[in-house]
């Protein structure tokens, strides 16, 4: 009968053991997914800064600043991303520009680069009180220098 007793309790530590261990991978799966989305976004969302900056003509319209939600970020299902573009270059190219780091004189006529910062944030679905607007955001942070 002790043999019995002794045997049910060790395996239901073992069976609360492996219950505790699958919530906790799965919950860091579930942040590991999120992460790896807004790497992929940010990846994404550098190319898409790229191209409207070479979309746009720099001497009337310069492109600064791209906003964009997917999905529903402040129900913690799905991303809000910032886009910050500065540019570095010649003069001419870029003077309606506000935000640029340096403008370098006519020896080098040619050169423009644009510094861009893509900021992705998201909100851990699995928080407590996720309707909070006080619920932290997670974010990730991609800079790259790119030459246009």
């Amino acid at each position: 009968m002790l043999i019995a007793i002794f045997t049910i309790l060790l395996l239901s530590l073992i069976a609360s053991y492996i219950y505790y261990a699958s919530s906790s991978i799965a919950k860091s799966g579930s942040f590991q997914y999120k992460r790896e989305q807004a790497i992929i976004l940010a990846r994404s969302y550098t190319e898409y800064a790229v191209m409207a900056i070479e979309g746009n003509d720099r001497t009337v319209n310069c492109t600064n600043e791209i906003k964009a939600d997917i999905g529903n970020p402040d129900s913690g299902q799905g991303y809000r991303v910032k886009v910050l573009i500065s540019y570095i270059g010649n003069q001419k190219y870029i003077s309606s520009c506000s935000n640029y780091i340096a403008q370098l004189n006519d020896t080098d006529p040619d050169t423009l680069s644009a510094i861009i910062d893509v900021y992705v944030m998201y909100k851990d679905p699995q928080h407590p009180d996720i309707n909070n607007t006080n619920t932290p955001w997670q974010s990730y942070h991609k800079r790259s220098i790119q030459k246009i």
